[in-house]
């Protein structure tokens, strides 16, 4: 008798915290995988590309400076020495080889290339951010930052711990769901970096398949324009 008399004082015991258990496993998102072949590194090289927007300040000889822009053909025109090709050159290196060009025509052609605008780095921030919509991206930048440029999160509905970043790999979509709860709470976080044309997207709920959320749910969310229409869903 006293063996049942302690069976059921236990047994709502029990019960409940087989509950409460069963129902933080369906609330918590699941362990995050990150991309296969992720590099978290920021890139080595950010180089110029048809559509940037470049100035040209020479030190000593003003009325050579430049603002040019790079042409579909990857060419800018500058006077003195006519087409150079910029397409697939750092600012820094196509400095250098513009130096040796007007070391021709110039006693001092010291000058320094800026890069005002880069047309095609750029990413997309979507969601429960406060200003959604496209950021520059002219160097290393993470998705926590590209989240702050965007406004920050929208606290009262954004789901922090499912954040997801969509790329394009091969032509094809793949997407890697971040949990930023730590670094929000001021702990140390891996940075996750982007890549130009990758979407950032802060969810209302917690996605638990991020494959099936980017073939269900992507286009619909994002604008249609911001992709090509010939890249497959994965």
């Amino acid at each position: 008798m006293r063996s049942d008399a302690c069976w059921k004082l236990f047994l709502p015991i029990c019960i409940f915290l087989l509950t409460s258990l069963l129902a933080a496993c369906q609330t918590s998102p699941p362990p995050l995988q990150p991309y296969p072949d992720a590099k978290l590194s920021a890139p080595a090289r950010v180089t110029l590309k048809s559509g940037d927007a470049i100035e040209i300040k020479f030190a000593y000889a003003g009325q050579f400076n430049e603002s040019q822009t790079v042409r579909p053909d990857g060419k800018i025109e500058l006077q003195l020495i006519g087409e150079v090709a910029a397409e697939g050159k750092t600012p820094s290196e196509l400095r250098d080889e513009l130096i040796k060009l007007y070391s021709v025509q110039l006693k001092h052609p010291e000058l320094a290339v800026f890069a005002r605008t880069f047309y095609e780095r750029r990413i997309y921030v979507g969601g429960e951010v406060k200003k959604p919509g496209p950021v520059d991206i002219p160097g290393e930048m993470t998705a926590l930052e590209a989240v702050m440029l965007a406004g920050g999160f929208n606290l009262d509905a954004a789901e922090v711990r499912s954040v997801v970043v969509v790329r394009n790999k091969d032509g094809r979509l793949v997407g890697q769901a971040l949990d930023f709860k730590d670094a929000l709470l001021g702990r140390e976080a891996q940075p996750f970096y982007l890549q130009p044309r990758d979407i950032v997207y802060v969810p209302r709920t917690a996605i638990y398949d991020v494959d099936q959320w980017i073939s269900q749910h992507l286009y619909k969310i994002i604008p249609p324009v911001y992709f090509n229409p010939t890249i497959p869903v994965m």
